[in-house]
């Protein structure tokens, strides 16, 4: 029995769902709003809850120049080409989770790759994708972005199995494609 978060939109399920007067929020939400587990929310509004959450949320850093979006990639990345700058967007549509978007500068990514299960490359992928009757299933595909002093994130286009000859397949190559032409650009590569 899963349900949406009426604050994040995140999922909710059994174990993870908190209750409070006209609604239901998941567990990271709850965190946030009960001041890390201390307070119980049963006889608080939605409204109540949304505001404590927008008041403890940690703001996302925009940096001293802030950010103005001037390039958008699907669902995926925000540029801001005057400041030079990237922003990692939360798919909740594929991943299923909420995360908070992260901005980072240009200068602060190392490196991407393509990171798919089973292992293929670009070209192979294309070769796939070309074939619309093709059987052959790719259970993960995201392009993976390193970055200095930060670790790696993840940009998922394909989350769970899928057959390569589906639209869903091409569609999730497509726009894989396109993040990485854009994190092409903006690396100078």
């Amino acid at each position: 029995m899963a349900g949406v978060c009426d604050i994040c939109g995140g999922k909710t399920g059994f174990r993870n769902t908190f209750r409070c007067q006209d609604g239901v929020i998941c567990k990271n939400c709850y965190r946030i709003v009960s001041n890390n587990y201390t307070s119980t929310i049963t006889k608080s509004t939605l409204l109540d809850l949304k505001k404590i959450y927008i008041k403890n949320a940690p703001p996302v850093d925009m940096g001293a120049e802030g950010f103005r979006t001037t390039k958008k990639i699907g669902a995926f990345l925000l540029l801001d080409e005057e400041n030079r700058k990237f922003c990692l967007l939360s798919n909740r549509n594929l991943t299923k989770e909420y995360a908070r978007p992260e901005v980072f500068r240009y200068e602060e990514l190392e490196s991407y790759q393509l990171a798919c299960d089973p292992h293929l490359t670009a070209q192979e992928l294309d070769a796939l994708a070309q074939d619309k009757r093709g059987a052959a299933v790719v259970r993960k595909l995201a392009v993976r972005l390193k970055l200095k002093d930060k670790g790696s994130r993840d940009i998922v286009a394909i989350p769970s199995p899928v057959r390569t000859g589906s639209f869903a397949f091409r569609q999730a190559w497509k726009e894989a494609r396109k993040v990485i032409q854009a994190l092409e650009e903006l690396s100078g590569g």
